[in-house]
């Protein structure tokens, strides 16, 4: 295929990046004024829901690409391929300077994506760290900042976001690096998170160019789809109250002015909210963000939250109670933004798609653990594999068929779903299995994972007691303690652990209760 006739593809994520510090509480949390040990050292990791989807998303790139794995075959086609590759960045704030800030941008240099540090176009950096650091990346081209005239509206500038940039000016914010403490105990984590520079970084400071024309956007590319993930919205204070819509209207805008002559440029988009620690759970995300967003991508417990339906279990209950409350979030979310997809995690049971108020996919993970090594970033490793899959099926496409998801119809791109939940339910079940929250898995791990999931994705096996048995098999245990040395063993990652029970999350039966259940609502 001729180079003109061919489409580049990049991925830009915007979130957050921290240092996580884990610890492994073997033993429990320590009284009030008491003292516990813990085995394993507490060795600051990359984290943060920005650096943990770039990072196992560039892994993907990696192993899944044709440049990758024709290299070794034909040495010659890698100048020629190498602009063919998904171009993976992320947009954040951190303070290079610092021992965390210089971890993470070493971090981005070895797995292969580019840190386009924010922070540092924008903010000055404190001198506390002797020494420059922090060079992994080149810079991108630089942008000039008009600095708006008094009392005239800056970009980021409305009825919330102004008395926010206000407010926060007033009070000293700090120049660290983001960092977290992740508290690990029998396969659920706890965080104790200070937001530093993260905590001033605005919508208005992300670098317009490369959101526009991206990193390589090869000029003999006639045809280029650029894809746009906010990764922690709720850790962006700055972005909320409207802050975010602008920017991403303006480089939609931006973009669409640049289709022209031949010339087609698109745009899609994601957000993951994260967990809202002030428990507010608005921010404009909902009547503002969420009308310019293709994919919403949250877990259950979350979706509970932002659309004020009582959800208790990460995997929404049993399987009536779980069909219930899914009609219930597609009939929310379909009335508040008709057009958006909302894939919702449910734990080790996979995850759902709601389009137009119903569920359109649902898909199991391939693997259930029992004792889960770390959660953490499970979430963000989903995320990452539903989008290289989604992006992957766009590659295969012809682009002027299908440009953007709001100008289709409906169910265009239901297959493009189907595939990126495959691969987003073999990266978040390799995610577990691992401590660190941004560990990717290896090729060999998804191949494996993505045969299961391929091979069961329709049986229809469902295990209607699947949950009473589990409860009771935990009532039958001495609520024991994970072993630390469980981590340094192998066979802990092959043996400890049971397959799921099917690959889908309904069963026939499922499905009369979930029509059943429409026609009840309908009826009412």
């Amino acid at each position: 295929m001729n180079r003109q006739n061919k489409t580049k593809l990049s991925l830009s994520v915007i979130g957050d990046a921290f240092a996580d510090l884990f610890c492994f509480m073997s033993d429990g949390f320590p009284p009030a004024g008491g003292d516990v040990r813990v085995k394993h050292p507490m060795t600051p990791l990359p984290g943060g829901s920005g650096i943990n989807t770039a990072t196992h998303l560039a892994s993907l790139v990696q192993n899944f690409s044709d440049v990758y794995e024709n290299r070794d075959n034909d040495k010659q086609s890698d100048s020629e391929d190498v602009d063919d590759l998904m171009d993976v960045t992320l947009q954040t704030a951190i303070n290079e300077k610092d021992y965390y800030g210089a971890m993470l941008l070493d971090h981005a240099k070895q797995s292969g994506f580019a840190i386009i540090n924010c922070h540092k176009y924008h903010q000055p950096l404190d001198n506390t760290a002797s020494g420059e650091q922090g060079t992994a990346n080149k810079d991108p081209p630089k942008q000039k900042k008009q600095q708006p005239k008094k009392n005239q509206p800056s970009d980021d500038d409305d009825k919330n976001g102004k008395a926010q940039s206000s407010s926060s000016s007033s009070s000293p914010s700090s120049s660290s690096t983001g960092h977290c403490l992740v508290l690990v105990h029998k396969g659920e984590r706890s965080f104790m998170t200070h937001l530093g520079v993260i905590e001033t970084f605005k919508a208005s400071d992300t670098v317009l160019h490369e959101l526009v024309n991206c990193r390589s956007a090869d000029p003999s590319f006639v045809n280029h789809h650029h894809h746009i993930h906010i990764s922690g919205y709720y850790n962006l204070k700055m972005f909320q109250h409207g802050n975010l819509k602008r920017r991403l209207k303006l480089v939609r805008e931006k973009r669409r002015a640049k289709s022209h002559n031949g010339n087609i440029y698109t745009t899609t988009t994601s957000l993951v909210p994260q967990y809202d620690a002030t428990e507010k759970w608005d921010g404009g995300l909902i009547e503002d963000v969420l009308p310019l967003v293709d994919f919403l991508i949250l877990n259950a417990l979350e979706a509970g939250k932002i659309s004020g339906i009582v959800i208790d279990d990460k995997d929404c209950g049993r399987d009536l109670t779980r069909t219930v409350t899914l009609t219930k979030l597609a009939d929310f979310f379909f009335e508040k933004s008709p057009l958006t997809h909302v894939i919702v995690t449910l734990g080790s049971l996979g995850a759902v798609c709601l389009y137009q108020g119903e569920v359109v996919v649902s898909m199991q993970c391939p693997k259930k653990y029992r004792h889960p090594v770390d959660p953490t970033g499970a979430g963000d490793a989903f995320s990452a594999g539903f989008l290289f899959g989604v992006m992957q099926w766009r590659k295969s496409r012809n682009h002027q068929e299908f440009t953007e998801i709001g100008s289709l119809l409906e169910g265009s791109w239901t297959d493009a779903i189907v595939e990126g939940m495959k691969f987003g339910c073999a990266a978040g079940t390799a995610c577990v299995a691992k401590p660190g929250a941004s560990v990717p898995a290896s090729k060999v791990e998804i191949e494996e994972l993505l045969r299961m999931v391929e091979e069961e994705e329709y049986e229809d096996d469902f295990d209607d007691d699947y949950h009473e048995h589990d409860e009771d098999e935990e009532e039958d245990e001495d609520d024991e303690d994970y072993s630390e040395e469980s981590y340094e063993d192998d066979s802990y990652y092959s043996d400890d652990y049971s397959q799921s029970h099917s690959s889908s999350c309904y069963s026939s039966k499922d499905e009369e209760d979930y029509d059943d259940a429409r026609e009840e609502k309908k009826g009412d």
